[in-house]
C-alpha cells in the first residue's frame, strides 16, 4: 500500500530567498511532487539539493535539469507540477522499486533551493508518494560537472568520478555532434559507444526515450530497464568521454549514479 500525502510547508518561499523543506523520515519515498505557482518555474528553483543527513544525494544548478531528465525518460508532465522521481518507472516492473528512497535509517531528509530576485509571488506545495519503511539502499544520485572549451572539435572528459555505477551521462551542449565513450577495466581500453548524435537518438527512441536534442546528447545505459545495465564504474581503472562539439564554449556533464548511502 502507498500513501499520497502533503508534506510540511517549505520555509522561505519568496524571491531572493533560500527554500528549505524538512521531510519526515521513517517512510520510504517513491516520488516528491512540487505544485508551484506559474511564476516558480523549474529554472527558478536554482542550486537544487537533496540531502540525507550530511550526505548530498542530488546537486544540480536548477530543477530544470531534473525536468529535462524527466522529459528524456518520457515521464508524465503537467502544468506547474514537477516531480522528483526516486522510483524508476522506465525500468522493468520487478526492479523499478529497487531505487525508492528508504529513510528508516536516515537522520534527516532535506530539500534546498534558491529563488532568485524578480520571481513574483511564488508558492510551493510538496506532496509525497510513500510506502512502508525501509533503510536507504540504492538510490539515484545526480551530479553536474561543468567545463568549457576554447575550440571546437573532438574533446576529452577523463575526470568524472568513478565511485559508483553509472546509469546515464547527459552532455548539456546543443551542438555535440558525436560521442565516444571508452572504459578500461584493467585489460586495456574498450569503446562501448562510438556514434553520431542522430544514431544515438534513433537508438534511444526505439526504447521509448524522448531525447532532448535541443539541449543535450544522452548516453543512456539503461534502455532495457535491467538492474545490471548501469556501467560498473567502480571497477574501472579509466573512463573517458570524447564529445565532438561544433562550436567552442561551455559543456556540462550530468551524471546519474546508482549508489548506496555511503558512496559518492
Amino acid at each position: 500500500m502507498r500513501n499520497l500525502i502533503e508534506m510540511p510547508s517549505p520555509q522561505g518561499v519568496a524571491a531572493s530567498s533560500k527554500v528549505i523543506l524538512n521531510l519526515p523520515v521513517g517512510m520510504t519515498y517513491d516520488e516528491l511532487i512540487f505544485q508551484n505557482s506559474a511564476s516558480l518555474t523549474p529554472d527558478k528553483m536554482t542550486n537544487f539539493k537533496l540531502k540525507a543527513g550530511a550526505k548530498t544525494i542530488i546537486d544540480v544548478s536548477s530543477f530544470e535539469v531534473i525536468e529535462d531528465l524527466n522529459k528524456h525518460y518520457n515521464r508524465p508532465q503537467a502544468a506547474n507540477v514537477y516531480t522528483l522521481w526516486f522510483l524508476r518507472p522506465e525500468f522493468k516492473e520487478d526492479v523499478r522499486a529497487l531505487y525508492v528512497f528508504g529513510t528508516a535509517d536516515v537522520g534527516s531528509l532535506t530539500v534546498e533551493f534558491d529563488i532568485p530576485a524578480g520571481v513574483v509571488s511564488p508558492t510551493c506545495k510538496v506532496y509525497a508518494v510513500q510506502r512502508s519503511p525501509q533503510d536507504m539502499n540504492l538510490v539515484t544520485k545526480i551530479r553536474e560537472f561543468p567545463t568549457s572549451y576554447a575550440t571546437s572539435g573532438k574533446q576529452q572528459i577523463d575526470n568524472i568520478p568513478r565511485a559508483a555505477n553509472i546509469a546515464a551521462i547527459h552532455l548539456k551542449k546543443a551542438d555535440v555532434s558525436q560521442v565516444e565513450f571508452e572504459i578500461n577495466a584493467g585489460t586495456g581500453p574498450a569503446k562501448i559507444v562510438e556514434a553520431p548524435k542522430a544514431i544515438l537518438e534513433t537508438f534511444q527512441k526505439q526504447y521509448g526515450r524522448v531525447p532532448q536534442t535541443a539541449k543535450y546528447t544522452h548516453l543512456d545505459f539503461c534502455l532495457t530497464g535491467d538492474f545490471t545495465a548501469p556501467v560498473p564504474a567502480t571497477v574501472l581503472v579509466d573512463m573517458r568521454i570524447r564529445p565532438t562539439i561544433d562550436t567552442s564554449g561551455a559543456l556540462t556533464t550530468i551524471v546519474e549514479y546508482m549508489d548506496g548511502a555511503n558512496g559518492i
